[in-house]
């Protein structure tokens, strides 16, 4: 019986010290999915936050026509593509195709390496300027007091033009909300 009690006795100081209840303290981090623009952090800035008040909600498109050429947005296409990763790196955009006669051809727009998630974009229109095809994407960043993952982070998007009567587009210009021209990588 004197052992049962000391066996309770230690188990209960266990449960006391090691605060049975209260977790263990650590939390996963949560990724903020809303698709809301916020301002860059000032030394993010660079990078072409598309909008200053919280409350603007930024409306993607997903597919259409301009001029002869039509297209669908796929989002993060070129995520797990090894060939793409030192492209995606930096805050460009690139073209790709296939060497097959009547291939399509894709734009991968990228906004860059980012510390950490939260970070979207997206393209909000495209339109046809003296035969160049302007693609105009919203780029996003998190608000300050959100949660966001600690992982290394590639925000893309990719613009697919299907081959036409007139081919695919040849004259490609890429700005973000500002009207900032987002360099081609090559």
């Amino acid at each position: 019986m004197k052992f049962k009690k000391l066996a309770v006795l230690a188990l209960m100081a266990c449960l006391v010290f090691t605060g049975c209840g209260k977790g263990s303290g650590e939390q996963n981090e949560v990724r903020n999915e809303d698709p809301v623009a916020q301002e860059a952090p000032a030394d993010e800035q660079e990078a072409g936050s598309s909008a200053s008040d919280a409350a603007d909600e930024v409306t993607y498109i997903t597919e259409g026509t301009v001029g002869d050429y039509t297209y669908t947005i796929e989002k993060d296409f070129a995520e797990g593509k090894k060939y793409y990763e030192d492209d995606l790196e930096n805050r460009c955009w690139f073209g790709d195709t296939l060497d097959e006669p009547n291939a399509p051809i894709w734009i991968i727009i990228s906004s860059g390496e980012k510390s950490h998630g939260g970070y979207d974009i997206g393209v909000v229109d495209i339109t046809e300027e003296n035969g160049t095809i302007v693609i105009t994407v919203a780029e996003t960043a998190p608000n300050p007091e959100d949660r966001t993952t600690d992982e290394i982070v590639t925000p893309n998007v990719t613009v697919k033009f299907e081959y036409g009567t007139n081919g695919t587009p040849k004259d490609i210009k890429v700005v973000n909300t500002s009207g900032e021209e987002i360099p081609c990588a090559y």
